[in-house]
């Protein structure tokens, strides 16, 4: 489980320091405004992601304003499809029902193109 943790907050601090870094990536920043949880389905382990005005942050936790939550069964396999290689994992793991989305799904795949 620490795995998943540290994982999520490793995509939280890419996602902050690629945003002071590049302006383009700014830029991308400032198209979208949302807040997105990603976590467990036991709720043992979450992150909350806000996205918007240039920047991006998180925090521990889950945000019950969230527009978005993708909701994994477990922290072994999200963390095992989340550093995956094969982008087709994650569509495997919805279709499997591993992971769940919750709300918003442009904001759900638009986020992952960005924390890649």
């Amino acid at each position: 489980m620490v795995k998943f943790s540290l994982l999520l907050f490793l995509i939280g601090a890419k996602l902050r320091l690629t945003g002071l870094a590049s302006g383009e990536f700014r830029k991308l920043l400032r198209r979208e405004r949302f807040i997105l949880v990603i976590g467990t389905a036991d709720g043992s382990r979450a992150r909350t992601f806000r996205v918007g005005n240039g920047w991006a942050r998180s925090r521990r936790g889950a945000d019950p304003r969230a527009d978005t939550e993708l909701v994994w069964c477990d922290p072994e396999t999200a963390a095992c499809i989340m550093l995956s290689k094969n982008e087709l994992d994650v569509y495997s793991a919805i279709g499997s029902s591993k992971l769940r989305i919750l709300g918003n799904f442009k904001y759900a795949m638009w986020f992952m193109r960005l924390a890649g």
